[in-house]
C-alpha cells in the first residue's frame, strides 16, 4: 500500500481529505506517507461547485488523479477521475489495505515494526511482484519464487507462513440436470453404467428422481470445470440415446 518516493504525473492516487476551504482541499495521498496534496475547487467536479462542501467532506476517501509535482506541491484533481477508475482504484486500496495488514504480521513476527519491515521487504515485494496482494499469492502457490526474486529467507519463511495461514484456494463448482430414459430392459443397468462412467471421469452424481439427476464438477478454474462437465454431460446423452433412449442435459447458472 505504501509507495517510496513521490507519485508520478498523471498517476491515481487513493487519498484522504484533510482539510476543506472556499477554494480548495487539501488531501493527504495514503500510499506516499501521507505527503500532502491539493485539488483546486476547479478541479473538484465537472459542474460549477457553488459550495466545496457539497461535494467532498473532510476524511473522506477519494481517488484523484495527479496534474502536477513540483518541490513543494502536488495538484490533483478529482473529476478528470472516471468513475470505473474510482472504483477500481478503491477496490485495489481495500485489496493491498489488507494484503498491507498480512505484511505488518509478518513482521511482528521477525520483532519489526511496518516501517522497519517496509524497508527491508515490503518495497522489494512491490518492486518484484507489483501489488502486495499478489506476493502474498505467490507466497501462497509458488513459495521458492520468492527467494529466486532476491527476498531473503527470513522473510521469505514469515510471508509463507502468514500466507498459508490466510489463504484458502478458492474451488469453484459448476452443476447441471440430467434427464437419463432408456427403454431397455435391462435400462437401470445401461444408466448406471454411463453414470458410473461419469463419476470416472471426476463428475458428481446425484439422484433426485426417476428420470432426474443432478451432475456437478469442482474446481480451481471455473471455465475448465464447467467445460469438463458440459463435455461429460454430452457423453452422458450420447450414450442413452444410442441405446434408442432419450437424454437431456441443462446446465444450472
Amino acid at each position: 500500500m505504501r509507495k517510496a518516493g513521490k507519485p508520478k504525473r498523471h498517476e491515481l492516487v487513493i487519498c484522504r481529505v484533510a482539510k476543506l476551504y472556499p477554494n480548495s482541499a487539501v488531501v493527504e495521498m495514503i500510499q506516499y506517507g501521507n505527503m500532502k496534496g491539493m485539488v483546486h475547487v476547479s478541479e473538484v467536479a465537472k459542474k460549477w461547485v457553488r459550495d466545496i462542501r457539497e461535494f467532498l467532506r473532510e476524511s473522506q476517501h477519494v481517488v484523484c488523479k495527479v496534474m502536477s509535482v513540483d518541490e513543494h506541491t502536488v495538484s490533483l484533481s478529482v473529476k478528470r477521475v472516471h468513475k470505473d477508475e474510482a472504483n477500481r482504484k478503491l477496490n485495489e486500496f481495500k485489496r493491498e489495505k489488507r494484503a498491507e495488514k498480512l505484511l505488518e504480521m509478518a513482521g511482528k513476527g521477525l520483532g519489526k515494526d511496518l516501517e522497519e519491515t517496509y524497508k527491508e521487504v515490503g518495497y522489494k515485494l512491490q518492486e518484484e511482484f507489483g501489488p502486495l496482494q499478489k506476493a502474498f499469492e505467490t507466497a501462497f502457490k509458488n513459495p521458492e519464487l520468492l527467494t529466486t526474486k532476491g527476498v531473503p529467507k527470513k522473510w521469505a519463511d514469515a510471508l509463507v507462513e502468514i500466507a498459508r495461514k490466510s489463504f484458502v484456494e478458492k474451488t469453484y463448482t459448476a452443476r447441471g440436470n440430467l434427464r437419463l430414459v432408456c427403454y431397455r430392459p435391462d435400462g437401470i443397468e445401461v444408466i448406471k453404467k454411463v453414470l458410473e462412467k461419469a463419476r470416472k471421469n471426476g463428475m458428481e452424481v446425484r439422484y433426485v428422481s426417476a428420470p432426474k439427476y443432478e451432475l456437478s464438477n469442482s474446481g480451481k478454474n471455473y471455465k475448465e470445470v464447467e467445460s469438463d462437465l458440459e463435455e461429460t454431460a454430452a457423453e452422458t446423452v450420447k450414450a442413452i440415446e444410442k441405446t434408442g433412449g432419450e437424454a437431456s442435459f441443462e446446465l444450472v447458472k
